[in-house]
């Protein structure tokens, strides 16, 4: 509205949202930074090519000319952006609210962007954020709801409010800078609440319960997610599944862009998918934090009998030009 008033006879929610939203915009105003400020072209990016800049200590990125606040969006916002709202609020939402549809729809408004407001409470702590009375007022609100309860659904004379999990297990994600995270438990739930309910999350993807157990391969040829299926092998083991799934070695050799590593073909009987396919197994080129590399399987055509050539159709590469290739990642 033009005076920042909205229309009383507006429904409850859409004017509480819009508040919100409001305030929030007029927050983001002062603190989204220039995002060409960090291109290729932009000041950084010339100063240091290929984002050199990310491995740099704040105190130099100041010496560059970087904003102090555009050093905390990068540092902290996004760091706590991607380690919540994929790693986290993702799987929450969707194992306990898509069964609700529309009627879910208010709870975007309430813990769903709280990385933002950590992110403004640092930079008005900092000096670095000037708010008016009320969006001050608003701010203090959401971070006192947002240390002390979990999703919650207000209404005009009720509010419905969820405590917070008990529990919150993750990782390091790989290649991480900043301290981003994800969601891991190998033992029990990644997330869990007080009442028994939670999710079960692996390397950062939500499984089912019987993922979690011993998996069988009728199982995981029943799975249609890609990513649950390869958390379920990597569960009960390749050596396992290969043997339990009768997989037949067709080739194996050196991988030349992972040294030490070995590349195995195997053929897959077409009555796992109807149709006739092979698996490359490859060891992954980056260690995990606890310094193992984990293996994973590829899909590749069946005419294919070559693994150099199998990786290769990965990349988009022939067998040869795969075999050039001095370092995969």
């Amino acid at each position: 509205m033009p005076d920042g008033r909205l229309p009383r006879e507006w429904p409850f929610l859409q004017r509480f949202s819009a508040s919100k939203v409001d305030s929030r915009q007029r927050l983001l105003a002062q603190s989204e930074p220039d995002e060409h400020f960090w291109s290729p072209r932009g000041v950084l990016g010339v100063l240091f090519p290929d984002r050199g800049w990310a491995t740099l200590p704040p105190s130099e990125l100041l010496e560059a000319g970087a904003p102090p606040r555009w050093i905390l969006d990068v540092r902290v916002r996004r760091p706590l952006e991607d380690s919540l709202r994929a790693n986290m609020y993702r799987h929450l939402r969707d194992t306990f609210l898509n069964d609700i549809g529309d009627r879910a729809r208010v709870a975007r408004f309430d813990q769903y962007d709280i990385w933002t407001t950590g992110f403004h409470q640092l930079l008005r702590t900092a000096g670095l954020l000037r708010c008016r009375g009320d969006d001050a007022h608003q701010l203090d609100q959401w971070a006192i709801l947002a240390r002390s309860a979990g999703w919650w659904w207000p209404g005009q004379h009720r509010c419905v409010i969820s405590e917070r999990p008990i529990a919150v297990h993750t990782e390091p994600q790989p290649g991480a800078l900043y301290g981003e995270v994800r969601l891991h438990n190998p033992d029990d739930r990644a997330v869990e609440f007080s009442d028994g309910t939670g999710i079960f999350a692996l390397h950062g993807i939500r499984v089912p319960d019987w993922v979690m157990a011993t998996p069988t391969v009728d199982e995981i040829l029943a799975e249609r997610s890609v990513e649950v299926r390869r958390a379920a092998i990597e569960r009960l083991g390749w050596d396992s599944y290969i043997e339990q799934a009768e997989l037949t070695l067709v080739s194996a050799a050196a991988d030349p862009g992972n040294p030490g590593a070995e590349l195995r073909l195997y053929d897959v009987p077409s009555r796992h998918w109807g149709f006739d396919t092979r698996v490359v197994l490859v060891v992954n080129g980056s260690r995990e934090r606890d310094g193992t590399r984990r293996r994973y399987g590829i899909n590749v055509p069946a005419g294919i009998d070559d693994p150099l050539a199998a990786v290769g159709w990965s990349y988009g590469l022939d067998g040869s030009q795969y075999a050039q290739l001095l370092r995969r990642t």
